[in-house]
Order: C-alpha cells, then sequence, then structure tokens
C-alpha cells in the first residue's frame, strides 16, 4: 500500500521544503491550460499532484460518467466546478473499478472517490467522509403510476439482490415481495406484467430507462413508509477522502454547501434525469 507521495529530501533540500509544500495545496501552478493562472483558490490544502484533484472513480450513470480522463454526470460535474473554484485540474484514477475506489484514497493514489459512495459507519472508519451531497433516492417504478408502498398491498413486487430495503419489504409483503439476483430479469418482468412494480433506485433506474425504457414505466422518489423505517434514510451520497487530509474535507464540505445554496446541485439532478428533492439531504447521517 502506496503512503502519501511526498518526496523524501537530503538535508541539503532543506531549503526548498516550504516550496515543495505549495505544490500540495489547492492552488495550482501546473501549465494546465484548463486552469487560468490568474485563478485565486477559495481554499488551501494538499492533493498529491501538484495543481491536480484525483479522483478515483469508475462509470456509473447518472452519478458518474467518464470519457475517458473526462468527468460528467451528477457528480463529475460538480468535482468540475469544484476544481475550478479551487484552481485545479481533475484526473482521474479508474485501475480496478469501483472495489479500488475507496482503497485507492487509503492508499494516497487519489484525493477522494466517488462513484454514488453512501455515508456509513463502517466506511467512516476506513476514510474521512464529506458532508452528504445529494441522496441517493429509492424509487418505486411502475407502469401504474403508484406514488406511495401503501398502493402497493396485495401487488407483487421485486427487487434485486443486495438493495438496503430488501429485508423489511420481506417482512411486510412476504411472498408478494420478490428478490432478483439480475436486474434484467425484475425490469423484464416488470415489462411484461408479470409484477407490478419494482422498488430500485432513482438513479439506477433513470439511467437504465436512457437504454432500456419501459413503456409508460413512472419512476418516483420512495416515500416514507412507518412500516419500512429504511425508507425514512435514503443513502446520502458522499466524497471519501483520506483520514488525514482534514483540510480537504473541510474545503469539500464548504464548497458543498455552497453548491447547494446557490441550486447548483438541484440543477444538476434534474439536468440528469433525478428529482431534485434529493439536493434536501437532511442532517448527515450514517446507515
Amino acid at each position: 500500500m502506496k503512503l502519501e507521495k511526498f518526496w523524501i529530501r537530503s538535508a541539503a533540500m532543506t531549503a526548498v521544503i516550504g516550496a515543495a509544500a505549495l505544490a500540495l495545496t489547492g492552488c495550482s501552478t501546473s501549465a494546465d491550460a484548463s486552469v487560468d493562472p490568474s485563478c485565486t483558490p477559495k481554499h488551501s490544502f494538499r492533493t498529491i499532484t501538484q495543481g491536480t484533484l484525483t479522483v478515483s472513480t469508475y462509470d456509473f450513470a447518472p452519478h458518474m460518467k467518464l470519457d475517458g480522463t473526462k468527468l460528467s454526470g451528477v457528480e463529475g460535474d460538480l468535482l468540475n466546478e469544484i476544481a475550478k473554484r479551487e484552481c485545479l485540474s481533475v484526473t482521474v484514477e479508474a485501475s480496478g473499478g469501483a472495489g479500488a475506489a475507496i482503497p485507492a484514497v487509503q492508499a494516497g493514489r487519489s484525493d477522494l472517490a466517488a462513484g454514488d459512495w453512501w455515508r456509513t459507519k463502517a466506511r467512516s472508519k476506513l476514510v474521512a467522509l464529506s458532508n452528504p451531497v445529494y441522496l441517493d433516492q429509492g424509487a418505486l417504478v411502475s407502469t401504474a403510476g403508484y406514488k406511495t408502498v401503501a398502493e402497493l398491498d396485495g401487488k407483487k413486487i421485486g427487487s434485486v439482490a443486495g438493495n438496503l430495503w430488501n429485508d423489511e419489504f420481506t417482512q411486510v409483503f412476504g411472498d408478494k415481495f420478490s428478490v432478483y439476483q439480475d436486474p434484467e430479469a425484475v425490469f423484464n418482468d416488470l415489462a411484461a406484467g408479470r409484477i407490478d412494480a419494482i422498488i430500485d433506485s432513482v438513479g439506477a433506474t433513470t439511467a437504465r430507462f436512457e437504454s432500456k425504457p419501459i413503456e409508460g414505466a413512472k419512476v418516483l422518489p420512495l416515500q416514507p413508509d412507518s412500516r419500512i423505517p429504511v425508507t425514512a434514510h435514503p443513502g446520502q451520497l458522499n466524497w471519501p477522502t483520506k483520514l488525514d487530509n482534514t483540510e480537504l474535507t473541510k474545503a469539500l464540505n464548504e464548497n458543498i454547501e455552497d453548491l447547494r445554496k446557490e441550486g447548483i446541485i438541484a440543477e444538476l439532478l434534474k439536468k440528469y434525469g433525478m428529482d431534485s428533492s434529493a439536493a434536501e439531504v437532511g442532517e448527515p447521517d450514517m446507515l
């Protein structure tokens, strides 16, 4: 596991330590044409590479879209905006895919991880968690336009293995609630009318329907239902950073709140087909 990329210096190099430290702050001194040389960063913090914010991520639309080293999607656009405000260019650490994103932060190969990472107690022991960026809302997907969980009583419902709400839905709906191992299978059953609704996430279903829509299907944010407590606690997406880089975490938190107040988070959610209400995250929480 690599340590952060601080250079080993001899005694003869002591005089240049102060100058070298500047290369690890939010201020860019690189020749990257995308960064205005007259730019003044909003915050001071260290980054792994001079003038660059390194993001470990993977392709996971609509949250994150990769085109080589270029980021888009809701998170991608937000990180590009933050980098602009901090006078940084953005580079991508994508080796190893989703499973390598958090370890890359821990090992000092990237400054932060992105790609629908939720705030969880287990994750907080490994990395520092930023403030919530937006909610990864659950979705109620149906062709009938069901809006509440109560409307699903007596209906056949499907979900995909691994979703955090599966156990509670099973307790309430019994054999009317089926857990599928394959997303293709559950959406095929909805299209064929073999089930009445799917419980999924707004982001995942929105991205799926871009290429594989189901005629008449609606994707509505999952509303809280007292019988299923997890519906009141959607995952809060955040950007994990290294535990000891408190300056970067603080800068991210302040940028996140500025972007929320300016309405930019809500605008980008809407741009990528998600519900703008996901920008209202409530108090920081951990699952």
